[in-house]
C-alpha cells in the first residue's frame, strides 16, 4: 500500500510547512548567511506563523545544521550510487568526480551554504567536512586493504587533504561558473586524486 495514501491530512500538512520551512531557510541563508537571518524571517518567507518555526526547529541554527548535513549525505550518496561497491579506480574516479560537479550545479544555494564564510556557521561547516572527510578515510582504507591505495600512505591524511581541496575548487566555481568549463573542474579532480596502483597484488 501507498505510504503517502495512508498519511493523515495533519501529518501531510506537517511535513509540507516543515519542507517550506527548509526551503526558505536555505535560499535566504544561501543569500545572506546564518548570522544574517532570523527564524521570524525564515517563518515569514515560508508564509507561516514565527511560532510555527519552533514547532519544527529549536532555532536557525538547527535548521542550518539541518539543511548542511542532509546536504552531506545526499552529496555522499549520489557518489556511492556513481562509483558503485568496487574499489577507487580510474572509471570510479572518474565518476566521484561527475557527481560531485553535477550536484554543485544542481544545487549552488547548498554550496554557499556549505562553503559559507560567515563565522557563525564555521563549526558546523567543519563538522560537514569532517563526515565527508571520515567516510572518504574509510573507503580508501578499504581500497588499500585490497591493494588499490599506494600503501605508503596514509588514508586519513589523504582523505582531509582531498576534501579540503575539492571543496575550495567547488566553492570557487560555483561563485562564478565562467571561470572554467564543467570538463576542466571533472578533470582536475579526477588529477587531483590519488593514483590507485595499476592492479591487485598478485598471491
Amino acid at each position: 500500500m501507498d505510504v503517502i495514501a495512508v498519511t493523515s491530512a495533519p501529518a501531510r500538512s506537517r511535513i509540507q510547512t516543515r519542507q517550506r520551512l527548509l526551503d526558505a531557510a536555505t535560499r535566504l541563508f544561501a543569500e545572506r548567511g546564518l548570522h544574517r537571518v532570523t527564524s521570524h524571517e525564515i517563518a515569514r518567507e515560508a508564509g507561516v506563523a514565527a511560532g510555527t518555526f519552533y514547532l519544527h526547529f529549536r532555532d536557525k541554527t538547527d535548521v542550518y545544521r539541518h539543511i548542511v548535513f542532509h546536504a552531506i549525505e545526499d552529496l555522499a550518496h549520489r557518489v556511492l550510487q556513481a562509483i558503485g561497491p568496487g574499489a577507487m579506480n580510474v572509471l570510479g574516479q572518474r565518476a566521484r568526480a561527475e557527481a560531485i560537479v553535477t550536484f554543485a550545479e544542481q544545487h549552488r544555494d547548498l554550496i554557499r551554504i556549505l562553503f559559507s564564510t560567515d563565522s557563525e556557521a564555521a563549526s558546523i561547516e567543519a563538522d560537514a567536512l569532517t563526515r565527508l572527510a571520515a567516510g572518504l578515510e574509510g573507503r580508501l582504507r578499504r581500497d588499500r586493504d585490497e591493494g588499490w591505495f599506494p600503501p605508503d600512505l596514509d588514508p586519513a591524511v589523504c582523505a582531509r587533504a582531498h576534501v579540503g581541496m575539492t571543496a575550495h575548487l567547488i566553492d570557487w566555481w560555483t561563485q562564478d561558473p565562467s571561470r572554467a568549463t564543467r570538463e576542466d573542474v571533472i578533470e582536475t579532480l579526477v588529477r587531483l586524486q590519488f593514483a590507485p596502483r595499476s592492479g591487485r597484488p598478485t598471491d
